[in-house]
């Protein structure tokens, strides 16, 4: 019906600069995000350290999806432990945390600590989506496109893709660029899925440059200037 179609076109910003302000406003999901952009040196110059150090205060502050990181990477002092993961996971789950609700999608995604269930991750991936976490409007996208979980519809894949690329996800902007250059749900378009890659790799998806290179293209990131900080 509508009512869901509506509930599914808010999507929270994942830009570099919302969720560094909403960290520094107390916003544990966003903070989870800045981490996440830390650790991978996605938007800002990788740094594990910094990256740890936030899922490690959030963790303190009682966020279960920041927790359950830090079990999973064995983070002092927490304990490395995919089944002390899942637990944290679960408990922020009935508190209706989108981080953990997407975690805990991703581990049944690829069976971690829990029997693999396409299903039940694409159902968590989706209700966290319905919380506006980019990350899981991304994943949900995933599961549309490749029929994991939920019947195919590309169609479905790309709005989703669409939807979190707008709100600055480097992740789903390179999937997106991967639609048009296959044509998967949308007209091909080779020099729209070009003009994607090169934005991801501006942000500092590494794999989007891997895509550029399998099409010829050397290409040069120019990361935004105001997110330089």
């Amino acid at each position: 019906g509508r009512k869901e179609s509506r509930s599914m076109n808010f999507c929270k910003p994942a830009d570099l600069i919302s969720v560094r302000d909403g960290y520094k406003k107390g916003d544990r999901v966003a903070g989870h995000i800045l981490g996440y952009y830390y650790q991978w040196g996605e938007y800002v110059e990788k740094d594990k350290k910094k990256g740890t150090s936030i899922f490690v205060d959030l963790a303190e502050k009682g966020h279960w999806g920041s927790r359950g990181v830090c079990h999973e990477c064995g983070y002092d002092p927490y304990e490395k432990s995919i089944e002390k993961a899942v637990e944290c996971y679960r408990k922020g789950v009935e508190e209706g945390d989108e981080v953990s609700l997407y975690n805990l999608g991703y581990c049944f995604h690829n069976g971690r600590g829990v029997d693999k269930n396409e299903k039940k991750a694409a159902s968590l991936f989706c209700q966290a989506a319905k919380k506006g976490y980019a990350v899981a409007i991304r994943n949900l996208g995933y599961c549309y496109l490749n029929g994991a979980g939920v019947e195919v519809d590309k169609k479905k894949a790309v709005q989703l893709y669409s939807q979190a690329a707008d709100k600055g996800l480097a992740l789903a902007i390179n999937s997106l660029g991967a639609c048009y250059g296959k044509g998967d749900g949308v007209e091909k378009d080779e020099e729209k899925a070009i003009d994607m890659y090169k934005k991801a790799a501006d942000l500092g998806y590494a794999t989007a440059l891997d895509n550029l290179k399998e099409l010829g293209i050397a290409y040069t990131p120019c990361p935004p200037k105001q997110e330089q900080q």
